[in-house]
C-alpha cells in the first residue's frame, strides 16, 4: 500500500480527526516535529513537510551548537516525507490526535546524510549486498519519579501501600502495585502497533523493563523504540508521573540500559549463527567484530555527560569489551537458545540513546567481523569475573576523540555523518566542562 492510500484509508477510518503530530528523530533519540490540522495529511503524503536542516542534528536540549551555526547558519529548510506504516493514533490526547513519522530528504530525493534513518539504512545496504537480513529486537528500562522532583524521588503505589525500598528485581507484588498504570500503556502499545512482549519489575526503586518483539524490519525496530518511549513517557504523565529513561538518574541506584537482541538470517531464512556447519563460528566472527569496534563507537552508546555516569560494574553496567554465554556482566551476552534464535544480547547502551545510531554501530561492528574473520578473544562462562583491563572509553571526551579515529565507524557510518556527529557533541562536552555544579561548591567554595 502506497503511502496515499494508506493515509486516505486512515482518514475514511477516522473521520473525526482532529490533529497530526508529524515525528522527525534526531540523533539524540529525541523526537522533534509540529503539529498540523488533520486535513493537512493528504498534502503531506503528496509534497511531504519541510523542516529545518540542523533539525537531525540539534544537541540534546534542543538548541544548535555554535561551531553548527558556523557552518549551517542559514538553516534552509528539507523536505521530509512519511515513513510508510508510520501513521498510528495517539490514544493520550484529548482531542483526536495521530502522529506520523517522517524523513529527511535532499532536494534530489535522496536521504539526508545526518537523518539517523539515513544513517542506519547505509549499514543495512551491507547487509543486503551480501544477502544478509538483521533481526533485532530492543529492550529499554526505565524508572519512574515523582513528577517534579529533583532529585528525582521514585514513585510511590497509588494503592497506598508503602513504597518497597531496595531491589525489587521481578517483584510480583510491586509490579502489581502498578498494574493500571501498566496496562494503559500495554493499550496504548496495541493501539500504536507496538508489539510489547514483556513489562517486568526491574532491578531498581521504580524501576521497569519493557521488551519489543523481534523482528527484520529493522528500520522499523529502532522507529517503534522510539514510539514507546514516547507512550510510556506520555502515559506516566497522564497519571502523574515522570518516565526517564535517564542513563543515570540516580547516584546509589542502578542505571537505565537499553540491550539490542541480533541474529542475522541468509536468503533462505535461516540464521547463519545457528547453522550446524559453522554457525559458532560465524556467531564468533560477528563477535570479535564488535569487540574490535566498541570502544570507537562508545559515543553513540554512552552519547552524554550523563551516560558515563551508568557505567558502574558493581550495577551490571559492562565497562570492558569481553562476550561470553549468559553471564549478565558481559558487554555481549549469549543468552540460552536454540539454532533458529541463536543470537548475541549487546549489553553497553544506556536507554538515553538514538536507537537508530546505536543499532547502525552494533550492526557495522557485526559486518566488520563477519568479512574480517575476527578472533573475540577468549569466552568467559557463567560465573566467570571480569578483570577490569582494556576498559572502554571511561569519559565523554575520550569516547569522542576514539570515534574521531575509528576507520571503520567511518567507513560504515560515514565520515560527513561521523564529523557532523562529533562537532556537536563536541560543543555539548564543552559546555558540560565549563559548568559550575553543585558537587564543585561542595567540595570547594569554603574550604579553598
Amino acid at each position: 500500500m502506497s503511502v496515499d492510500e494508506e493515509i486516505s484509508s486512515f482518514l475514511e477510518q477516522h473521520p473525526d480527526l482532529e490533529i497530526v503530530e508529524v515525528l522527525i528523530a534526531d540523533m539524540n533519540g529525541i523526537f522533534r516535529g509540529k503539529q498540523m490540522p488533520a486535513s493537512g495529511l493528504k498534502k503531506l503524503a503528496k509534497n511531504g513537510v519541510p523542516f529545518p536542516i540542523t533539525v537531525p542534528f540539534l544537541t540534546t536540549n534542543g538548541a544548535s551548537a555554535d561551531s553548527i551555526l558556523e557552518e549551517y547558519g542559514s538553516d534552509p529548510d528539507r523536505i521530509c516525507m512519511p515513513v510508510p506504516g508510520s501513521l498510528k493514533l495517539v490514544p493520550w490526547t484529548e482531542r483526536k490526535t495521530a502522529q506520523v513519522m517522517v524523513t529527511m530528504q535532499n532536494s534530489d530525493g535522496t536521504p539526508f546524510f545526518m537523518d539517523p534513518r539515513a544513517v542506519l539504512g547505509r549499514v543495512l545496504d551491507k547487509f543486503k549486498q551480501d544477502g544478509l537480513r538483521p533481526v533485532v529486537a530492543l529492550e529499554y528500562e526505565f524508572f519512574l519519579f515523582e513528577a517534579g522532583s529533583i532529585p528525582p524521588v521514585p514513585v510511590s503505589p497509588p494503592n497506598g501501600m508503602s513504597a518497597a525500598s531496595g531491589a525489587n528485581c521481578y517483584n510480583m507484588d510491586v509490579f502489581s502495585d502498578f498494574e493500571t498504570l501498566m496496562r494503559e500503556i500495554e493499550d496504548a502499545c496495541t493501539a500504536q502497533g507496538l508489539d510489547v512482549i514483556g513489562l517486568v519489575c526491574e532491578y531498581g526503586n521504580g524501576q521497569f523493563e519493557v521488551n519489543l518483539q523481534h523482528t527484520d524490519d529493522v528500520e522499523r525496530a529502532c522507529d517503534d523504540a522510539l514510539a514507546l518511549k514516547r507512550v510510556v513517557k506520555s502515559v506516566a504523565l497522564k497519571h502523574g508521573l515522570l518516565a526517564s529513561f535517564m542513563a543515570k538518574p540516580l547516584f546509589d541506584e542502578v542505571g537505565n540500559g537499553l540491550h539490542a537482541h541480533v541474529s542475522i538470517l541468509d536468503k533462505d531464512d535461516m540464521n547463519i549463527f545457528g547453522k550446524e556447519d559453522g554457525g559458532e563460528t560465524t556467531l564468533q566472527n560477528a563477535i570479535g567484530g564488535l569487540i574490535k569496534t566498541m570502544p570507537g563507537a562508545t559515543a553513540f552508546f554512552a552519547p552524554n555527560a550523563n551516560s558515563f555516569r551508568r557505567f558502574d560494574p558493581e550495577w551490571f553496567a559492562p565497562v570492558v569489551p569481553n562476550w561470553g554465554e549468559n553471564n549478565r556482566r558481559l558487554s555481549v551476552r549469549l543468552p540460552l537458545s536454540n539454532a533458529k534464535n541463536r543470537r548475541f544480547e549487546h549489553r553497553v547502551c544506556g536507554a538515553d540513546v538514538c536507537p537508530h545510531l546505536v543499532v547502525a554501530a552494533i550492526l557495522a561492528g557485526a559486518h566488520y567481523g563477519l568479512t574480517h574473520e575476527s578472533d573475540p578473544g577468549p569466552e568467559l562462562g557463567e560465573f566467570d569475573a571480569v578483570e577490569f583491563d582494556n576498559v572502554l572509553p571511561p569519559r565523554w571526551r575520550i569516547a569522542l576523540d576514539r570515534l574521531d579515529v575509528s576507520k571503520v565507524m567511518r567507513s560504515y557510518l560515514g565520515d560527513d555523518f561521523v564529523d557532523l556527529y562529533l562537532l556537536v557533541r563536541r560543543a555539548e562536552e564543552e559546555e558540560c566542562h565549563r559548568q559550575v555544579s553543585q558537587w564543585d561548591y561542595e567540595q570547594y567554595l569554603r574550604v579553598i
